[in-house]
């Protein structure tokens, strides 16, 4: 008769199975390495006050406004077009002053780097390292501004609520509108 004087399961060996086969998901916590301390991240961004940069749109609204107007008379003084109805007519209206409003940004910000708005009101495009703008940044801005509008507008109204008062385009490109010092 045998003597059982210890259980079985202790002479087992200890040896760890293998992990299981989960594409490197593991259940344990990973020790993450410190990053890199960036400066537009720690430092909160100086973005312009909001009543300066509505005062650029303002100015640049206008502006695009204008031509719009004179597009529309010059127009109608050379076509003989019957007026349509007030309902087309508007929508075809809002249509060309947005299709107006991305020409302009898109022609001003990207060749140039600034609007006459911006230029009135002392504002500047900065990254939120601080460099210079490259032209390729301000031509995604631009089209992510656009994103911004098409939206119904969530992407501007995103500035009430972020921290740092900056909209989606402004976070998707990483650039703000600073004032100029």
């Amino acid at each position: 008769e045998p003597v059982f004087d210890r259980p079985r399961i202790l002479e087992a060996p200890e040896i760890a199975p293998p992990p299981p086969a989960l594409g490197g998901i593991s259940i344990e916590p990973v020790e993450e390495a410190a990053t890199e301390r960036r400066p537009g991240f720690e430092v909160p961004l100086q973005s312009a006050p909001m009543a300066q940069r509505l005062a650029a749109v303002a100015i640049d609204a206008l502006i695009v406004l204008s031509a719009l107007s004179l597009f529309s008379y010059v127009f109608f003084r050379i076509t003989i077009v019957v007026l349509p109805l007030q309902r087309s007519a508007a929508g075809t209206m809002v249509t060309l002053a947005g299709m107006f409003w991305v020409a302009y940004q898109y022609l001003l910000l990207v060749h140039t780097g600034t609007t006459p708005g911006l230029k009135l009101a002392k504002l500047q495009l900065s990254r939120f390292e601080g460099n210079p703008v490259p032209r390729k940044t301000r031509r995604w801005r631009v089209l992510a501004s656009v994103l911004s509008g098409l939206s119904l507008g969530l992407g501007y109204a995103w500035c009430f609520l972020d921290e740092d008062q900056l909209c989606w385009h402004d976070r998707i490109t990483r650039t703000y509108m600073a004032p100029i010092k």
